[in-house]
């Protein structure tokens, strides 16, 4: 809505995409030019394939960015509804990594969703009836919350995923090992996808033998900053960059953003947060604003 906004107005107009710009934003915070791996991990962010973005992996400058990797798509059933009802957000998830499995009694019983109310939502997927494709961070992290914690609906931002960070086991989070998500390291075409389905099948084989929902969470939140460390390794090997800024809302996690960032300083990657702007949207701005000086710069300088 805001973009269609700007576009009806008689200003001079740069339009700069959601997650460039929180990376963008930090970098600058840094004195950055780059290019630098960008990890993009927030909830919703319009993409420029017309997708949900939000978990993305970025080569970028100030001034341009290419996708390298991205977490893989799934359906939003429901679109808005998904963010308030998370467990909408989870059967979408399971749907795509499971198909009929994620009917079993245990999983709707987990979801507090009847088997007619998920057929329904298994319906408006296949159909693509208001349910645009995501590969948010944010919103699977909502998933994960309604399955390990029976977390169906939500009354503020980020509930979900608060919850999900504050049961989670410190010492099995700092320790232990984690859910594992698979990605093609062969690919050479860019986006690489990541893929949760074999996160999703242990994650669940976990419910159903009763596992602590404070070790299922540690297991995720591990499992999530393993997957992003091989990511920007990969983009790496490729690129030749060892410079990684990390923004979106996603890095108000601690927890998440502690085992990433000394994963990534193991692997001798030069590792970047913001400080003084938030990593949510309320640093967005600071980040548009840095992508148009530097477009406005650099075509003077041409």
């Amino acid at each position: 809505a805001s973009t269609v906004w700007a576009m009806e107005q008689a200003q001079p107009k740069i339009a700069v995409q959601h997650h460039h710009a929180h990376i963008a934003g930090c970098m600058a915070e840094h004195g950055l030019r780059g290019p630098v791996i960008g990890l993009a991990l927030d909830g919703t962010g319009y993409g420029t394939d017309g997708c949900v973005w939000g978990g993305e992996v970025l080569i970028a400058t100030l001034t341009e960015f290419e996708r390298f990797a991205h977490l893989k798509y799934v359906a939003m059933p429901g679109s808005e509804a998904a963010v308030r009802q998370p467990w909408r957000m989870a059967f979408g998830h399971l749907y795509a990594a499971l198909g009929e499995g994620a009917f079993e009694a245990e999983v709707l019983e987990r979801l507090k969703v009847t088997e007619g109310d998920a057929r329904v939502l298994a319906r408006m997927i296949e159909r693509e009836v208001n349910s645009p494709r995501t590969s948010s961070c944010g919103r699977m992290f909502d998933a994960a919350a309604a399955l390990i914690l029976g977390r169906d609906r939500v009354d503020y931002e980020a509930q979900a995923a608060i919850e999900l960070e504050g049961v989670a086991a410190m010492d099995a989070a700092e320790t232990g090992q984690g859910y594992v998500f698979t990605m093609d390291e062969e690919k050479d075409a860019w986006p690489v996808i990541v893929d949760p389905k074999p996160m999703w099948e242990k994650l669940l084989a976990d419910v159903r033998g009763g596992i602590a929902s404070e070790t299922m969470s540690a297991r995720f939140h591990v499992g999530v900053a393993d997957a992003y460390v091989r990511a920007a390794i990969l983009a790496r090997e490729q690129s030749d960059i060892r410079a990684v800024c990390l923004s979106g809302g996603v890095f108000h996690n601690r927890l998440l953003t502690e085992i990433l960032c000394r994963r990534l300083r193991e692997e001798e990657m030069e590792t970047y947060l913001p400080v003084r702007v938030s990593p949510g949207d309320g640093g967005l701005s600071y980040g548009q604003a840095v992508v148009a000086a530097a477009r406005i710069a650099k075509g003077r300088e041409c």
